[in-house]
């Protein structure tokens, strides 16, 4: 009987370290799988980042991407002039013979094409004085004239990247944002660079003129995502085609990204870039007004063709 009991209680002796190995080895693996789970958690969620931070960030507008890491604008390649000299024009030759000044307007957007004109812009310093429309039709009659670059409405001084007479006026501005502008070569070519290149370069590349403001909406004939800045304003905006005509387009207010680009689709461009916009936008055609600036607003850069 003495036996028993001690093989009994030595039996469950037994039982309970085995149950207490047991509930030890659960609580372990316990700790180990949420460790684990903590683990994998931290690693996804910093891959999340990392690809988050590598990925374009969507804007506050349905209709595109912006990039989340713009590459640093590069200036101070070369010196500055103060003053560019007497505007000079420029020929833009055209494989296509056709009418100087065609009206393709449609679908609440003024668009003229221009084939094988004569251009001339008309800022020559930081500081050129503002001038209404009405002004420059005197100056320069018979002539197809469209507000081109902006300029700040304090000081009226001109901005962004500003070339004329192969001279350059204004550097791309120091930013991690991505600059374009529409230039034109002295020998009629049209092209539009971003500020990852440098004003020595664009100059040596042959730059006569250059005009600036927006985001690039066609480059090199690819269209380019929408960064939301064309929205419902009145907008402005200079192009070419493949046969290297050129064209001014304006659109109505509230057409936005997705009409404008609708509306432009059949003409081919190869580039389009937005000008200024808003109350600056305004088109006159041999002394006609086509479109009028909504407040008759005195602008220092026009692009005028002949």
């Amino acid at each position: 009987m003495g036996n028993y009991r001690k093989h009994k209680k030595s039996k469950y002796k037994h039982i309970r370290i085995i149950g207490i190995v047991i509930l030890f080895g659960a609580i372990a693996f316990g700790i180990y799988s949420l460790s684990e789970k903590t683990f994998t958690n931290k690693k996804l969620s910093a891959l999340h980042i990392a690809q988050t931070n590598n990925s374009p960030k969507k804007t506050n507008e349905v209709n595109g991407y912006i990039s989340s890491d713009s590459p640093k604008a590069v200036s101070g390649s070369m010196q500055i002039v103060a003053n560019s000299g007497v505007p000079q024009w420029v020929k833009v030759p055209s494989n296509e013979q056709l009418n100087r000044f065609t009206d393709m307007s449609k679908d609440g957007l003024t668009i003229y094409r221009i084939n094988n004109p004569e251009v001339l812009k008309t800022v020559t310093t930081l500081k050129t004085p503002r001038r209404s429309m009405t002004d420059i039709e005197k100056e320069y009659p018979n002539t197809l004239i469209m507000n081109a670059s902006a300029f700040n409405m304090t000081t009226g001084q001109i901005v962004g990247f500003q070339i004329n007479n192969g001279f350059l006026l204004n550097d791309w501005a120091v930013g991690n944002y991505l600059q374009y502008a529409f230039v034109i070569n002295k020998n009629g070519s049209c092209k539009i660079y971003d500020s990852t290149t440098p004003a020595s370069t664009i100059i040596k590349n042959g730059a006569a003129q250059s005009y600036d403001f927006g985001t690039a909406l066609i480059r090199d004939g690819k269209t380019v995502p929408s960064d939301g800045s064309v929205n419902w304003e009145i907008h402005a905006f200079i192009a070419n085609d493949k046969s290297n005509n050129l064209y001014v387009i304006l659109s109505d207010t509230n057409a936005g990204y997705d009409n404008i680009m609708k509306g432009v689709a059949s003409l081919h461009l190869e580039n389009m870039l937005l000008l200024d916009s808003g109350g600056s936008s305004q088109l006159s055609v041999k002394g006609k007004t086509i479109v009028a600036s909504q407040d008759n607003r005195a602008v220092p850069d026009y692009i005028v063709m002949k």
